[in-house]
């Protein structure tokens, strides 16, 4: 039986599959980037992504040799930026320890940072053909139903289970790397989270969950903790054109590195947070001296299991800014695309600039600094 699930599937693969731009091309570098980027992101989201980012870093020397902050703006918006440090520090070692050449072994592959079962399994079995196993969360579901596997794939026990039977599969593959990209295309396209459409399923006639009606139930999954609202608040500061944007620390739990308007992230002061407030907090937290105006608006936004709304207001810059230019600057929004910006940033900004588009006089800019 598991013989013919393979060869179904991987027939329905090469007559169905995706024209996605790292399929034509399954260097393993090209295989990595895709793999790191599709990690918790959609792929209409990465193909908007992939091709710039490969531009501006065309190799794994190009990554190597490239400054953290670039790297980060070229990963701005996707979300999870340790995999964005990850891929750098990678490609260093890579340099260091394999001349440059991505290693085609398990050992050195998984040692590499960044790199679990999954994405070992990826790179080796996509990009050098090697029989190696892979479970991403498609994969899973796919699993789960075709073998009737009940439990929330998250447990220990059940994770065992799927990846077990993940590797007496590619086992079986005459080539890997369509098997296993043959798995997570149909969790993506047919084997779906909701209302799976098992008529245009190559294997249906094998599926256990199907037989015993309990495909659209499966993956059994424990309950979700509840999500809850909080408040931020960031204060869009103006001088000219030119906007005050301010760095987390590298040591934040939530979104280090980050560059983004001077605020508070989450808010715990009592009530709503007002202009006065908000100005003690920046003063307190970044060192700066604002004179917080008016609220322009709010932006939801959520944050794993925090629903958050952040109050924009408008702002000026009171004090003079550290000398640190990786503390605090005035960005022109044009520059806004090199720095390393949080999906809640450009959302912020957005909003503002959209209320209050910046003034491009030169004599304004004059009269504010």
């Amino acid at each position: 039986m598991n013989q013919g699930i393979v060869s179904s599937l991987v027939r329905w693969y090469r007559s169905s599959r995706r024209d996605l731009p790292w399929r034509r091309d399954p260097d393993p570098y090209r295989v990595w980037i895709s793999e790191a980027m599709l990690q918790q992101t959609t792929v209409k989201t990465v193909l908007g992504y992939y091709e710039r980012f490969l531009e501006r870093f065309p190799s794994i020397a190009a990554l190597a040799a490239a400054r953290e902050a670039d790297v980060m703006a070229a990963w701005s918006g996707l979300g999870y930026y340790s995999r964005a440090r990850n891929l750098r520090a990678a490609a260093r070692e890579i340099v260091a320890e394999h001349g440059g050449a991505f290693p085609d072994d398990a050992a050195s592959v998984a040692a590499l940072p960044g790199f679990g079962p999954y994405t070992t399994g990826a790179v080796l079995s996509i990009a050098f053909g090697r029989r190696v196993p892979l479970v991403d969360g498609n994969v899973a579901r796919v699993l789960a139903r075709i073998f009737l596997v009940r439990g929330d794939p998250k447990s220990s026990a059940v994770r065992a289970k799927l990846w077990s039977i993940a590797g007496d599969l590619v086992a079986l593959a005459a080539d890997p790397s369509d098997w296993n990209q043959a798995l997570m295309e149909l969790g993506a396209l047919v084997c779906t989270p909701r209302k799976p459409a098992c008529l245009l399923c190559p294997v249906s006639s094998e599926c256990r969950a199907r037989r015993a009606g309990v495909e659209e139930t499966l993956p059994e999954k424990t309950a979700r903790k509840a999500s809850r609202a909080v408040e931020g608040a960031a204060v869009v500061a103006r001088r000219g054109r030119k906007i005050l944007l301010v760095r987390r620390g590298d040591d934040e739990d939530v979104l280090p590195g980050i560059w983004e308007p001077p605020g508070v992230l989450f808010w715990s002061g009592p009530g709503r947070p007002d202009a006065r407030a908000v100005e003690a907090a920046v003063r307190d937290r970044h060192g700066l001296t604002l004179r917080v105006r008016d609220r322009l608006t709010e932006v939801a936004h959520t944050i794993t299991t925090r629903r958050l709304t952040t109050s924009v207001f408008a702002g000026d810059a009171i004090s003079p800014l550290p000398r640190d230019r990786n503390r605090a600057r005035w960005v022109d929004p044009d520059e806004l695309d090199d720095l390393p910006l949080s999906s809640l940033a450009r959302k912020v900004l957005r909003a503002a600039l959209e209320i209050a588009p910046a003034t491009a006089s030169a004599g304004n800019a004059r009269g504010r600094s």
